[in-house]
């Protein structure tokens, strides 16, 4: 198995042959700019967070929410309005 500044090396070599430099040369992007591009798209697409959570492998969600949890403040709107609508007095 390569270790992570194997793939690392590699990764970044790609990206250079690719293109994909800043204007120092220096590759753009990292195997976890990937990994964050995922986890921020599939939670501006809906996805829910513990889902998130589970496919990166945190530990706990408490990881995810600290680091992504400000990328689904929507999820608050949604759920205040649930509340607020289950609490509202019967017509």
């Amino acid at each position: 198995m390569p270790t992570a500044s194997t793939y690392g090396y590699h990764f970044r070599k790609a990206c250079v042959s690719a293109g994909l430099v800043d204007v120092d040369g220096k590759a753009k992007y990292t195997p976890g700019s990937l990994r964050h591009f995922f986890a921020s798209t599939a939670l501006a697409a809906g996805i829910p967070i513990h889902e998130v959570s589970r496919w990166l492998g945190h530990k706990s969600i408490k990881t995810t929410v600290d680091i992504y949890g400000h990328l689904v403040p929507e999820s608050w709107d949604r759920c205040r309005d649930i509340m607020q609508t289950a609490f509202a007095p019967a017509a």
